[in-house]
């Protein structure tokens, strides 16, 4: 993933609308495993695509193996106009196995913030933590857990104890 341009004409295809030409483009898009690419998927997966190409991108999102893409994905999971895909794209950061240990609060903030069936798919991503981050960030991670306790839905305060458990 060093390439940061993409390919205008392989863009075009992805945005044609044309399923056969989207599915092959998304191929070419995994082969090249070029990390510019995940806001154009973010875009098409929050369009409502047809099944088949949701399935190709979530395919896409929960096999990355660059490290790269963390940032990307994490970002995307904090802008609002992905609010509609944010569980999926929850869901593709524990299925891709990729180390989000530095994003840690943002896991923890969607637990707070979003439903529970999106507090699940984050809790996942941290219950999955190989390793944790650095004291600061567990310490930042702590204080919003307990910040948000006594107004969680007993589901989530379950998640937030166990990750309570978890890091401390």
């Amino acid at each position: 993933m060093i390439s940061r341009k993409t390919d205008k004409n392989l863009e075009t295809r992805l945005l044609s609308g044309r399923n056969v030409t989207v599915v092959s483009a998304l191929d070419e898009v995994k082969a090249k495993g070029n990390v510019a690419y995940l806001p154009l998927l973010f875009g098409l997966l929050n369009s409502n695509p047809d099944e088949q190409v949701e399935k190709e991108i979530l395919n896409i999102l929960g096999t990355l193996k660059i490290q790269e893409a963390v940032t990307v994905l994490t970002e995307a999971l904090q802008l609002t106009e992905y609010k509609s895909i944010r569980k999926k794209l929850t869901t593709a950061c524990w299925q891709n196995g990729l180390d989000y240990k530095d994003y840690l609060p943002v896991f923890v903030d969607l637990i707070i913030n979003e439903d529970w069936e999106t507090g699940f798919e984050a809790f996942t991503v941290i219950e999955n933590l190989e390793n944790f981050p650095e004291q600061e960030i567990i310490d930042l991670s702590v204080s919003r857990i307990e910040n948000a306790l006594s107004n969680a839905s007993d589901k989530k305060k379950y998640f937030l104890q166990e990750i309570l458990v978890l890091i401390c």
